[in-house]
């Protein structure tokens, strides 16, 4: 016992007699403690000096303060004792009131003056030494809790934008003073109605869509009016919130007015969102549109169709009668569509010779009834110049949404499916895509991705590629180069596929075990291969969430480690919050398994999902690597320059190094280096290639 409590004095508040009777425990052979001075001071002014003068130490490995009675005085000094937090305080007293007053005052250790042993001291006064201790760590972590609160208050109150914070149904939970969209812009306020009327459901629709899918969101523009009836454009950038479980709280982030550039910027607007020659809706804006119609179309149960046009035969017009006349068709077939659509109806030019209608909130007969009248209008109107008419004929697809597609890429995708069968049964027709085709279409693609990621694991040796980027040390001394490890595979025709293509396809089929033990196996023996060459490296390998679920990749992994023993620090893994929130317990006992054989380890993506401090805690890092949406911008968004200092606080206090991500120019770089990261990573630095740069090649 005692080893805590070994060279520390101790301090006897009470009785000289009392503290003759301690002090014979302490010179006792078999006492199970070695205080390094015991100090009496037999009254309470006496023991309030002593404090003050302090124990010569950081603080007394005990305060022990002998009270007769719950007198006044004595409650009084007891709680000036332990206000000053000089050493965890120990109550003797055989007066249950002493002991209740003493309770009501938040002490928790007491002795009875009586019958009291070595061992019983000992042990009640090491309770009280751990308890302090660990009070004392808490108030000093709460310390830098209050300091980072602090200033990022002190910013969001002199901050030139709007820092907001919103819950689930998007009341406002913190809402910065000097800047709002409005003043009623209050906790408690709805954030829509801090908008126009106008915004409140594609407000909501953004959100609900978030809420679905979370995840960082940047420069959606909202109006407002000001005081004075002046219309004004918000930026509103931000991301979620989640608790430690990973469960979604809300949204936080800033925004800002933009009024003065949009007034500047009415016409280019017009521009990037129209068709210059038809005045349509370019495909772009309708890309937005269907997506939030379909959004909206999930989320009130409505339904509605994707109508696409396709003139067929156009080169023929443009090569017979000249692209003049060719344009002409297009304005022509353009104000048909116009004229014979609803006001809710959504028209875009999305191609050369392609037009697309969103027929939002109709139902199936509805749709085949306008579509069917559509064909037989271009049939029925051919376009009239001064040498005669153009007869032409179109090929539509359509493509119901939300049964057939509830996003903009699977009905796309399909639609075109249903546009080509239209050309293939003759042209001058339209064609509904089939139910039956979704499936076949999304296995068939699955299947194939299936074959291609097998096809490469089986010819691992020439399929599979790995590409370095530097990580770059901006405030750290290492005698290791530092590199990302990223892995590609080769096509058929000898051409890079980027992992975000195969990724799901091996997770879903589990194969991304064996990847990523190919690549750490890999990994290793090159870093060894260096090593013996004289270059002295250190890689760094993501690994996927399903990874350390799957015992044989896991174990291979062991074992590539247990043939080629590696440098200590010259492998890190890194972890996303994906594979931690599958099971935190299990990945930790293999972060620790693995760490005996020198490993070091990253949370990758850190600050993403704000559980990043949870696991921050409970897990042995040696990186944190700071996700790149809040590198990009940093320059201009001084929240995330406040967030980035932020959890560099966090990691220094732990002894964990940072890395910062995407890092893309030299104003970042250099704001990086103040702040005081320890590491870089970016296409500033170097862009990732097959072999590993010079140097000099990452200096700038």
């Amino acid at each position: 016992m005692a080893s805590a409590l070994i060279g520390r004095p101790l301090l006897v508040i009470g009785p000289e007699a009392l503290f003759d009777h301690l002090t014979a425990f302490f010179r006792a052979k078999d006492a199970p403690f070695s205080p390094g001075k015991l100090v009496n001071a037999p009254d309470f002014d006496e023991a309030l000096k002593k404090l003050e003068e302090g124990a010569g130490a950081d603080h007394w490995g005990a305060i022990l303060f002998a009270m007769e009675e719950d007198s006044p005085a004595a409650l009084l000094t007891l709680q000036q004792v332990k206000a000053q937090h000089k050493g965890p305080v120990v109550v003797l007293t055989d007066d249950r009131n002493a002991v209740a007053a003493c309770r009501e005052e938040g002490q928790i250790y007491f002795l009875p003056t009586e019958n009291i042993t070595p061992v019983i001291l000992g042990d009640v006064m090491e309770a009280a030494h751990h308890h302090f201790e660990l009070a004392h760590s808490s108030r000093q972590l709460e310390d830098v809790q209050k300091a980072a609160d602090q200033r990022f208050k002190d910013i969001a109150d002199h901050f030139a934008d709007w820092l907001w914070e919103v819950d689930m149904d998007l009341t406002i939970t913190f809402s910065s003073s000097r800047k709002r969209p409005t003043q009623s812009a209050e906790s408690g306020t709805k954030f829509a109605s801090c908008f126009l009327p106008d915004e409140k459901n594609r407000i909501e629709d953004d959100f609900a869509d978030l809420a679905k899918n979370p995840r960082p969101f940047h420069d959606n523009e909202y109006w407002s009016f000001d005081a004075y009836g002046t219309r004004l454009c918000w930026s509103v950038s931000g991301v979620p919130m989640e608790d430690a479980a990973g469960k979604l709280l809300g949204f936080r982030g800033i925004a800002r007015d933009v009024s003065s550039k949009k007034s500047s910027a009415d016409q280019l607007y017009y521009l990037s969102n129209n068709d210059a020659l038809t005045g349509l809706y370019n495909r772009r804006r309708f890309y937005d549109e269907l997506t939030r119609t379909v959004r909206q179309a999930v989320r009130q149960e409505t339904e509605g169709a994707l109508v696409l046009i396709d003139i067929d035969r156009f080169n023929y017009v443009n090569d017979t009668y000249g692209h003049e006349l060719g344009d002409k068709l297009l304005v022509h077939v353009a104000q048909m569509i116009k004229d014979n659509v609803r006001a809710i109806d959504f028209v875009a030019r999305t191609g050369s010779n392609e037009f697309a209608v969103i027929l939002p909130e109709l139902g199936l007969q509805d749709v085949q009834y306008r579509v069917k009248a559509m064909t037989e209008m271009f049939k029925s109107r051919p376009m009239p110049f001064e040498g005669g008419t153009i007869t032409f004929s179109t090929s539509i697809g359509v493509v119901r949404f939300p049964d057939q597609g509830k996003n903009a890429d699977e009905l796309l995708s399909r639609i075109g499916m249903a546009v080509l069968n239209a050309k293939e049964k003759g042209r001058n027709r339209s064609e509904m895509f089939e139910d039956e085709q979704i499936a076949a279409y999304d296995n068939t693609k699955r299947l194939e991705w299936l074959d291609f990621v097998s096809r490469c694991l089986k010819e691992e040796q020439e399929r599979l590629v790995l590409h370095f980027q530097p990580i770059v040390p901006l405030n750290e001394k290492t005698d290791r180069a530092l590199f990302e490890v990223l892995v590609r595979m080769v096509d058929d025709e000898g051409e890079l596929v980027s992992p975000y293509k195969f990724i799901e396809t091996a997770e879903e089929f589990g194969l991304i075990g064996k990847i990523d033990a190919l690549v750490t196996s890999r990994a290793i023996k090159l870093i060894n291969r260096w090593e013996k060459e004289g270059r002295k490296t250190a890689l760094s390998i993501n690994i996927s969430s399903r990874t350390f679920d799957d015992e044989e990749a896991v174990e291979t992994i062991k074992q590539a480690l247990k043939d080629e023993a590696l440098p200590t620090g010259s492998l890190v893994l890194e972890l996303t919050e994906t594979a931690l929130l599958r099971d935190v317990v299990h990945v930790r006992d293999i972060v620790a398994d693995l760490k005996q054989y020198g490993i070091r380890f990253a949370l990758d993506d850190c600050g993403v999902g704000y559980s990043s401090l949870n696991y921050i805690r409970q897990l042995d890092l040696d990186f944190i690597k700071i996700d790149g949406t809040f590198i990009r911008n940093m320059h201009r968004n001084g929240q995330d320059g406040a967030f980035v200092k932020a959890l560099r606080d966090v990691a220094k206090e732990m002894n964990i190094k940072t890395v910062a991500e995407m890092v893309e120019n030299e104003e970042i770089a250099t704001l990086l280096t103040d702040i005081g990261i320890d590491y870089a990573q970016g296409y500033y630095y170097a862009v990732p290639g097959p072999d590993l740069p010079d140097e000099d090649e990452t200096v700038h």
